[in-house]
C-alpha cells in the first residue's frame, strides 16, 4: 500500500506510479524513448534509404537486388515501432492495476479516518468527492502525460537535428514558436481543472438525481407517482449548468491552441517548400526530402495536439495533486481505524456535565449546557421534537464529534481520554438510516462484533428473523440484495430486524436505538420496541425517539428541548406533572389506540 503524504506536486504522479510498479514504469519510459527515436530519426533514415535506392534502380544505376536491404530495414523499423507501442500499452496496464491495488486502499484509509465534521461540511465534502472519484485515473493521466511529453521532446530534437543539416533557420523558427504553445497548454490544463472543480457541486447533484431516475431503490415510487419527467428536467438543468462551466473554458483554450497549431503547419509547409530547391539542384536526394518532410509533419502533429494534450494533463494533475495534498491534510480521528476491543470494558455510568456543542460552521447551539446521568442496567428514553439534540447525543457518545465543551464521563472518566477501540466496543447503535449490506445474511449479523463468530443464528432468533430465514433459499448463507448471484431482497421491516440482530450480536454493554423505526407505523414501532426491551432486560439500553410509543417501557424518560433536559422521570410521574411530556403524549395518544 502506498502511503499518502501531505505535500504533492504534478510530478508526484510519476513518483506514485513508480512506487506502485517501478519495473513497469522504467520499462515504459525506456520503451517510449526508443519509440520516439524510431518514429523520427530511424524512420526518416529508413525511408530515405529505401526511396533513394528505388530511384537509383529506376534510373538503372544500381542492380534490382539492392532494394531488398533498405526495404527490410524500412519494414523492420515499422514493425519495431508497432511492437514498441503494444509493449508500452502493456506496461501502462500493469501500472494501472498496481495503482488500483496499492493507491486506492490508502485513499480509503484516509477517508475512513477523517473527522466526521468533514463529511457533513459541504466544502470539504466536495474536496473529498473530487479526490476519491477516480484517483487511479487521475494519477495515470498525469504519468502518461509526462511520458508523452518526454516522447515529444525526443521526437522534436531528433527532427531538429535532421533539419539543421539542411535548413538551420527552419529549426530555429520551430523552436521559437514551440515555446508559446508550451505555455498555452499548461494554462489550458489549469483552467480546465478549475472549471471541473467549480462544476463539482453540479456533478454531485446530477449523480444523485441520476440515481433517483435509474436506481432500483426508487423504482416503486417512480412507477406510482410518475415523477420521471420532473426529475429529468432537474437533472438536465444541473447537468447543463456544470457542462456550460467547463465548455466555456475548454472551447476558448481549444481554439487558442488550434490556431497555434495551424501556424506550426504553415511553418512545416515552408520547410517543405524550402527543401524543394536543394532537391532540384541535386544537393539533397529525394529520399532525404521524403524522410525529413514526413518527420517534420509528424512532429508538428505532436506539437500541435499531443503536446498540448500532454501539458494540459500535466497541469490538470498538478491541480489534482493540490487537492490530494489538501485531502491528506484534513483532520483525522485518532485511532479511527482500530478495531473494537475484543472484550468490552465493564460499564457503570454515563454522565453529561454541562455539555455545549454546535456543529462546525453553525452558530446555533445544539446542546446548551446539557447535563444528565445514566446508570448501568436500566432502560432510558430520550424524547423531544425534531432538532432538539437527541441524535447529537449518540454522535458525541460514539466519538463522531469530539469538539464539545463540558465533560462526558464514562465510569467517571472523560470520554476523550479513552482509546477509540474502547469507545467502539462500549456502544452498539441501531440508527434510523441503518446500513443495508448486500452480503450474506450471516455476514450482515457478524459485522456487529468482528471478534465474535458462531452466534449469528442466536442473534437472528432473538431479533425475530426465524420466519425470514426460512423464506430464504439458503438460510443464513443467502446473499441479501440483488448484486450477488442468488441474492434475495428483504422488506423494510426485515432489514430493520437484521440491523437489530447485528446489534444483539455485539457484546457492547450499552445498546442504543436512534429512531430506527421512524418509517414504521406507531403500532409496529411499539411492538418492535417491546420485543427489544424484553431482549435487553438487565442491560443498559437507550431509546432515542420523537414518538412516544416506546416510552412506557423505559425506567426513566428524559425530555430534551433546545439542547437541555427540561423534564425527567417515569412515564406516570411525567404524566402527573402535566408538563411538556404529557402534552406530547396526549397529542400522540390516538396513534396507539
Amino acid at each position: 500500500m502506498i502511503e499518502i503524504k501531505k505535500n504533492y506536486h504534478s510530478f508526484d504522479a510519476v513518483r506514485l506510479a513508480f512506487k506502485a510498479s517501478p519495473v513497469c514504469l522504467v520499462s515504459e519510459i525506456l520503451l517510449s524513448v526508443t519509440l520516439s527515436i524510431m518514429q523520427t530519426a530511424a524512420l526518416a533514415l529508413a525511408t530515405a534509404g529505401f526511396v533513394d535506392t528505388a530511384s537509383d534502380i529506376l534510373r538503372g544505376t544500381r542492380p534490382r537486388d539492392d532494394i531488398y536491404l533498405p526495404l527490410v530495414l524500412l519494414l523492420v523499423t515499422l514493425g519495431v515501432t508497432t511492437t514498441l507501442g503494444a509493449l508500452i500499452q502493456l506496461a501502462g496496464s500493469r501500472i494501472r492495476l498496481n495503482l488500483q491495488r496499492r493507491l486506492i486502499p490508502s485513499v480509503v484509509r484516509i477517508y475512513a479516518a477523517l473527522d466526521y465534521r468533514h463529511i457533513e461540511n459541504n466544502t470539504s465534502w466536495e474536496l473529498i468527492s473530487r479526490v476519491s472519484r477516480d484517483p487511479v485515473n487521475s494519477v495515470m493521466e498525469g504519468m502518461d502525460a509526462y511520458v508523452q511529453f518526454i516522447q515529444i521532446i525526443i521526437s522534436l530534437f531528433s527532427v531538429l537535428i535532421l533539419i539543421v543539416t539542411q535548413v538551420w533557420w527552419a529549426a530555429f523558427i520551430i523552436l521559437i514558436f514551440s515555446a508559446p504553445m508550451f505555455w498555452l497548454s499548461v494554462r489550458a490544463g489549469r483552467k480546465t481543472y478549475q472549471a471541473g472543480r467549480e462544476a463539482e457541486r453540479f456533478n454531485r447533484r446530477t449523480d444523485y438525481l441520476g440515481e433517483v431516475l435509474t436506481g432500483r431503490d426508487n423504482v416503486d415510487e417512480r412507477t406510482l407517482f410518475g415523477y420521471n419527467d420532473e426529475i429529468n428536467d432537474k437533472w438536465q438543468n444541473q447537468y447543463e449548468a456544470g457542462r456550460q462551466l467547463q465548455l466555456k473554458v475548454t472551447a476558448r483554450m481549444f481554439l487558442t491552441i488550434k490556431c497555434s497549431s495551424l501556424l506550426m503547419v504553415l511553418i512545416s509547409l515552408l520547410v517543405a517548400l524550402t527543401l524543394i530547391g536543394p532537391v532540384v539542384s541535386g544537393q539533397m536526394t529525394a529520399g532525404w526530402f521524403m524522410g525529413i518532410v514526413s518527420s517534420v509533419f509528424g512532429m508538428i502533429q505532436k506539437l500541435g495536439f499531443q503536446m498540448s494534450r500532454a501539458l494540459e494533463n500535466i497541469s490538470r494533475v498538478g491541480e489534482y495533486m493540490k487537492d490530494l495534498t489538501e485531502f491528506a491534510a484534513l483532520n483525522q480521528t485518532k485511532d479511527a481505524l482500530t478495531e473494537p476491543d475484543a472484550t468490552p470494558m465493564a460499564f457503570d455510568s454515563l454522565e453529561f456535565r454541562n455539555v455545549i456543542f454546535r456543529y462546525p460552521g453553525s452558530e446555533r447551539l445544539v446542546l446548551d449546557g446539557l447535563s444528565f446521568k445514566l446508570e448501568a442496567g436500566r432502560h432510558y428514553a430520550f424524547v423531544g421534537k425534531n432538532g432538539a439534540g437527541k441524535t447529537t447525543i449518540t454522535k458525541l457518545l460514539t466519538g463522531l464529534y469530539t469538539q464539545y465543551q463540558g465533560e462526558i464521563l464514562i465510569n467517571g472518566k472523560e470520554l476523550r481520554e479513552y482509546p477509540a477501540s474502547t469507545v467502539k466496543a462500549l456502544f452498539s447503535v441501531v440508527y434510523q438510516d441503518f446500513a443495508r449490506y448486500y452480503i450474506r445474511l450471516k455476514d450482515n449479523i457478524t459485522l456487529g462484533d468482528v471478534h465474535k463468530k458462531g452466534n449469528e443464528m442466536q442473534a437472528a432468533h432473538l431479533a425475530g428473523l426465524d420466519e425470514t430465514i426460512r423464506s430464504l433459499n439458503h438460510g443464513l448463507d443467502t446473499p441479501l440484495g440483488k448484486i450477488m448471484t442468488g441474492g434475495q431482497d428483504l422488506s423494510g421491516g426485515q432489514w430493520q430486524r437484521v440491523a437489530i440482530a447485528r446489534s444483539l450480536n455485539s457484546r457492547a454493554p450499552v445498546k442504543m436505538l436512534d429512531e430506527p423505526t421512524s418509517a414504521l407505523d406507531p403500532i409496529s414501532e411499539s411492538l418492535l420496541y417491546r420485543d427489544f426491551e424484553k431482549l435487553m432486560r438487565g442491560k443498559t439500553t437507550v431509546f432515542v425517539s420523537h414518538r412516544l410509543g416506546s416510552t412506557k417501557l423505559a425506567d426513566e424518560i428524559l425530555v430534551i428541548d433546545s439542547g437541555r433536559i427540561i423534564e425527567r422521570g417515569t412515564h406516570d410521574a411525567l404524566m402527573a406533572a402535566n408538563g411538556a411530556y404529557a402534552g406530547m403524549f396526549e397529542a400522540q395518544r390516538g396513534w396507539y389506540l
